[in-house]
């Protein structure tokens, strides 16, 4: 199973349920249809989660609420996202 490991990358297994966050912040895209959040976990990880507006001030989460990640900061995550085709709108 090591061959498994080391041919497909990594796999934790982890779970970050009951695993303590706190919201490093929140990017909007220019048009304010998309909205990512950035969570700093107590682990030193950081993930995203996405979503996109539907009406008023409601947003849905994309990828039906998992987390995107993880980055090695909300520097490095901030860094991905501004730059997907997603989050400029041009997908």
């Amino acid at each position: 199973m090591t061959w498994w490991k080391r041919l497909f990358g990594r796999t934790t297994g982890r779970s970050l349920d009951g695993t303590m966050f706190r919201v490093a912040g929140t990017l909007y895209s220019r048009d304010g249809r998309r909205a990512v959040e950035l969570r700093e976990f107590s682990n030193g990880e950081t993930y995203l989660l996405e979503s996109e507006w539907v009406e008023g001030d409601v947003f849905r989460d994309r990828h039906g609420g998992r987390l995107v990640g993880p980055f090695t900061s909300p520097d490095h995550a901030e860094q991905f996202i501004v730059g997907t085709p997603w989050f400029n709108g041009t997908e």
